[in-house]
């Protein structure tokens, strides 16, 4: 029953990934989801698919904050950039040596859905990408700050749980300072 279970999860993550199969998240998780399953290691989907957002979006702060750091208008998105970056690189190396260890693949290229918001934020210029940076981090880290409380409570591998708690003070306050930078921009 093991067998024929772990062949539909396989059949259903190859479909779900053949429909969209340049999406680095998904490709991602299904390596993460082989190798897991090699293993003998069940019942990971949601980490495996956290491990892969959770980089991508760090990847998307990090190139949208270089792109505000020599964009940005506003000396106050260039402050509240240079954070974003020390802090998803961080936050990005902890995850893939945490991956290292949990056997879980990471993408190398930003998901679709982040190259999106990279190309939209990107496409501005002046306070119009001053906004549209400020916005796309309040937006993304209201997203991550969701993730990651789920992750915390209901992750499967005990790393994976306590890499998203640790995570979570850091995400809370890049919110309140987005916030609080939109409020005063606009």
């Amino acid at each position: 029953m093991k067998k024929y279970l772990s062949v539909i999860l396989g059949f259903s993550m190859l479909l779900q990934v053949g429909c969209n199969s340049n999406d680095s998240i998904k490709a991602a998780t299904e390596q993460s989801m082989a190798q897991l399953q090699q293993a003998g290691i069940n019942n990971m989907e949601n980490d495996a698919l956290f491990a892969a957002e959770a980089a991508s979006a760090d990847m998307l702060q990090l190139q949208l904050s270089e792109a505000a750091i020599a964009r940005g208008v506003s000396p106050e998105v260039k402050t509240l950039a240079q954070d974003m970056q020390q802090v998803h690189q961080q936050m990005l190396t902890e995850l893939q040596a945490l991956s290292a260890d949990a056997n879980l693949v990471l993408p190398q290229t930003l998901g679709n859905a982040h190259q999106e918001v990279y190309k939209e934020v990107t496409s501005k210029e002046g306070i119009g990408f001053d906004l549209a940076y400020i916005r796309q981090v309040k937006e993304q880290h209201d997203e991550l700050l969701k993730r990651y409380e789920d992750m915390a409570e209901n992750g499967v591998s005990m790393e994976v749980k306590q890499y998203a708690s640790r995570q979570l003070p850091l995400i809370r306050q890049h919110v309140e300072r987005a916030e609080a930078l939109e409020n005063k921009i606009e």
